[in-house]
């Protein structure tokens, strides 16, 4: 006969917490271990007890040690951040699992790296100020682009918009932030943020496929930071201004519009905009075109929208005409996605082969995909697959390789497979905190299999990530 498995009582509070803390359904969960509703039900008001094996499931399917449901009560944790996202409440879906995991994930890395700074006596130090909304965002934009001692050149200067993004995140880093890149459905929120727990996180979605997107939201997330209202933002660009919209509530309403404003401020500065030499030649217009908004873009390493917003704000283009523009941007984002797949970009003569080995890319190459407008960083990975097929991945965007006869065809992929493992392990856990984790296993304050586990990945890769943090 089978063996029985024991039947084991868990406290009802328990219960119900472990499935509402990862956001599941009664329905869901009885589907999920093909059991009854009612039965679901019945083990969380205590009228019957699961099997071992049961809960085994449970604790997978609810991403919980199992021993959490032994507990006299639900453990105590930091509550979500707040919601300051701008649809209408009746419309706001609950988050969902994957991103209650990541906000959790950036919990455990906030709580980790206050304990392993305090194992090795590192004190917290944090370089942030503080705003009020009252504070108009334009001088807190300037005051904080001094301190942070950035010039204008220098962001021109930066190859790209990847560059740009990996370029802010130090700066954020230095003052003694977390900046984490996760994956987690885009349909939830952009990026949120932190500000209790002791040390401020700043988490961006990796589902936001533009790096251009990606660095206003980062800035956008300091704004909250600055004003010590961390939370879970679209951001919906609506809110920049309209002053009578009523799809959210008065207060979320005016965190929001200042946070866009200042970001928007900050990486666009107004002298900037003014004195650059398309806006000088034009002053101003009517209406601007893809193509010149397209080029001031560029230089500022932002999207057309942030350059067309700063405009209304600047009052060289009218709101009439920014709400038209971007009407015809978000449909244009709907065609573009939906041409998302392998995609062939050019040619390389076969010479270049002899670059095509086992990982990091070659300043040849580099410079052969920028001979083609691609641009590709120095850390990009190259994996081989056969004598003809490689795979070359550079943060999100991943290509394709194919040997034929003479020649070297290059492919971009559909957006989606995300980085190789150490470079994944680097953007989601942020240089500092991964720096942080080598130290304290160097000085033996925490095991081989802790580093592991804190960053998430197997031990075959650390090698690589330790030549990343330090490349």
């Amino acid at each position: 006969m089978p063996r029985k498995s024991f039947e084991v009582f868990v406290e009802p509070k328990v219960f119900v917490w472990s499935r509402e803390s990862i956001g599941r359904t009664i329905e869901e969960v009885a589907k999920q271990l093909n059991v009854s509703n009612g039965l679901v039900k019945r083990w969380e008001n205590g009228e019957k007890k699961p099997t071992v094996n049961q809960l085994k499931k449970l604790a997978q399917y609810y991403k919980r040690p199992l021993a959490v449901f032994f507990l006299p009560e639900p453990p105590k944790e930091l509550s979500l951040p707040k919601d300051f996202r701008t649809l209408p409440e009746e419309t706001r879906k609950p988050l969902s699992p994957k991103t209650r995991l990541a906000i959790r994930r950036a919990r455990r890395l906030q709580s980790l790296a206050i304990e392993l700074k305090s194992s090795l006596q590192q004190e917290i130090i944090l370089k942030i100020g503080s705003v009020n909304l009252t504070d108009d965002p334009e001088d807190v934009a300037d005051q904080t682009r001094d301190f942070f001692g950035v010039d204008i050149l220098t962001q021109f200067r930066w190859a790209n918009e990847n560059v740009a993004l990996r370029e802010w995140i130090k700066v954020l880093e230095n003052l003694g932030l977390l900046v984490l890149q996760m994956s987690f459905p885009i349909e939830d929120a952009r990026a949120f943020s932190l500000t209790d727990g002791g040390i401020p996180v700043i988490i961006l979605n990796t589902q936001d496929h533009s790096f251009k997107a990606r660095i206003f939201s980062l800035f956008h997330e300091f704004g909250h930071i600055l004003l010590n209202r961390g939370g879970i933002c679209d951001p919906n660009r609506s809110t920049w201004d309209a002053p009578d919209q009523q799809t959210s509530s008065e207060g979320i309403r005016l965190v929001e519009k200042f946070c866009n404003h200042f970001s928007g401020a900050l990486l666009v500065p107004k002298e900037a905009l003014l004195n650059h030499k398309i806006i000088k030649s034009m002053k101003s217009s009517p209406e601007w075109s893809d193509n010149t908004l397209g080029k001031i873009a560029r230089d500022f390493k932002v999207s057309r929208e942030v350059i067309l917003r700063r405009l209304v704000i600047l009052g060289l283009a009218s709101q009439a005409f920014y709400q038209k523009k971007r009407a015809e941007w978000e449909v244009e984002a709907k065609v573009a996605k939906e041409e998302e797949k392998q995609k062939y970009l050019f040619r390389l003569e076969r010479k270049f082969r002899q670059n095509l080995i086992d990982e990091f890319v070659s300043d040849e190459l580099i410079e052969a995909f920028e001979d083609k407008n691609v641009s590709l960083s120095s850390d990009a990975l190259i994996t081989q697959i056969d004598d003809m097929h490689w795979i070359l991945e550079d943060d999100n965007n991943t290509y394709k390789i194919e040997g034929t006869g003479t020649l070297l065809d290059i492919y971009k992929l559909k957006k989606g497979g995300g980085p190789p493992p150490p470079r994944k392990c680097i953007q989601e856990n942020g240089v500092p905190f991964v720096s942080l984790v080598l130290e304290s296993y160097a000085k033996e304050k925490i095991t081989y299999s802790d580093v592991a586990d804190y960053l998430g990945i197997r031990l075959k890769h650390l090698p690589k990530v330790e030549r990343l943090v330090r490349g």
